[in-house]
């Protein structure tokens, strides 16, 4: 309750010295405009370029498979690297179908299960490693990082050469996998499929999900907060504490601290409504005109989280022995950002959206 009590205390603060018209050059942006913005410039844009770089990296692991050499290889690892990029960047909006059909953990569940994968390549005949079966596998055998093991190798030096029969069927499957959850995906947002878009761009005038602007609002500020609680305070915080690079989100790829780095440029995004050059009206605009300071906070503790991870000059599997300084300072810098995401913005849209 005291905690709770702080909050409220420095919100007031906040909001009763802010009230005056600032001159950010942004006027007039309404609940409404920033919710339909979110979906136009953001969630719909990169859902769609994530399912083109499924079916890109769907093409490059069917090429590696018919040649199978270091220069097909190398296009899949690249293929793969592209998809997950958008990927990681959409996690800053972990709303709706992603986590209400299990669209991320059936992609994206981590550490790969060891005894589990070599328990399905021994014991799985040829014939039955397809898209279908993995489809059916438990989700750490399903998605991106049993592909990372197979694409890159345990020490992350695998050779096209050392592919065999079934690491070439299984790839193929897994490939396969990811493209359909990521169609499936773009598709529960879309107009003419499962309209997911609807709910949100109804948000207080008939939507059964949001059934206020305040919700849909909250809900984007819940999925910033939740992306910056699960970088700082899980995907980081646990291999720290342990030391334990086996651990690690894409330890075979080295593809770590990507990961983290977009997700919190996919957090900066969802703030921004920016996403490739393109922006609407945004959640920082809608802030701006009432609380100029607390967005110049928030947009300044964004660039100093992704600045903080910047400053990690090593894979995180490396960092986690020779960069601890520098891990430590990225995830207080996350964790602070969080925090005024769930105390002041969350705060600040409670009291000014009254609809």
């Amino acid at each position: 309750m005291k905690k709770l009590f702080l909050y409220s205390i420095a919100g007031c603060i906040i909001f009763s010295s802010c009230r005056k018209t600032n001159n950010n050059n942004t006027t007039n942006v309404t609940e409404s405009q920033v919710i339909t913005d979110f979906v136009s410039k953001v969630a719909l844009p990169q859902y769609q370029s994530l399912q083109d770089k499924a079916t890109s990296l769907n093409t490059a692991v069917a090429t590696l498979n018919t040649t199978p050499n270091d220069a097909n290889l190398s296009a899949a690892r690249t293929a793969w690297r592209d998809v997950r990029s958008t990927w990681e960047v959409c996690e800053g909006f972990l709303i709706g179908p992603v986590t209400d059909d299990n669209y991320d953990p059936n992609m994206d569940t981590w550490p790969v299960d060891y005894l589990q994968l070599d328990s399905f390549m021994t014991n799985s005949a040829l014939a039955d490693i397809n898209a279908t079966t993995i489809a059916g596998l438990s989700q750490s055998l399903r998605g991106f990082h049993p592909l990372e093991y197979i694409l890159w190798g345990v020490d992350g030096n695998a050779a096209a050469a050392s592919l065999n029969d079934k690491d070439k069927k299984y790839m193929i499957a897994l490939a396969q996998d990811v493209l359909n959850t990521c169609t499936s995906l773009n598709n529960s947002w879309a107009a003419t499929g499962g309209n997911f878009q609807a709910q949100f761009l109804t948000a207080g005038t008939g939507s059964t999900r949001y059934t206020t602007k305040k919700d849909a609002l909250l809900a984007l500020a819940a999925g910033i907060a939740d992306i910056c609680g699960e970088v700082g305070g899980g995907k980081m915080l646990e291999p720290y504490n342990l030391t334990d690079s086996t651990i690690t989100e894409s330890p075979f790829s080295h593809n770590s601290m990507t990961d983290f780095t977009n997700n919190i440029k996919g957090a900066q995004s969802v703030y921004l409504c920016s996403v490739n050059g393109v922006t609407g009206s945004s959640l920082s605009n809608f802030v701006a005109q009432k609380n100029l300071s607390l967005d110049n906070k928030i947009k300044t503790q964004l660039t100093a989280a992704i600045a903080a991870l910047g400053n990690v000059t090593v894979s995180f599997e490396s960092a986690l022995y020779s960069q601890r300084t520098q891990l430590q300072n990225a995830m207080n810098a996350i964790t602070d950002l969080q925090a005024t995401i769930d105390g002041d913005l969350k705060t600040f849209i409670n009291t000014y959206v009254k609809d």
